[in-house]
């Protein structure tokens, strides 16, 4: 067994859950990052804006059967919206 954790972007968790649940994996812990340091340009400007936002992030967590963690890892990989250079992580222990 392995256990996965993963920081995703907070809006595309409901797709990485869905895909998940397709392939019998069901999240075990999911916490919501309030303090991201992780900014993206928003749409639109102001004067005196900087036109970055910050990025709203979730934690997940699941165990999957050995065979599976390779599957998983790249799904989340694949759907969690932030590049590894953008603070997107998924580990597995």
């Amino acid at each position: 067994m392995k256990k996965i954790e993963a920081i995703v972007k907070r809006k595309n968790f409901p797709m990485i859950k869905t895909n998940l649940n397709t392939v019998g994996t069901y999240i075990i812990d999911k916490r919501n990052l309030d303090d991201s340091n992780i900014y993206d340009e928003s749409q639109g400007s102001r004067a005196g804006s900087t036109n970055l936002k910050s990025v709203p992030l979730a934690k997940i967590e699941m165990v999957v059967s050995d065979k599976d963690a390779r599957l998983v890892v790249e799904m989340i990989s694949k759907n969690s919206g932030l590049s590894s250079v953008h603070g997107g992580k998924a580990l597995c222990l």
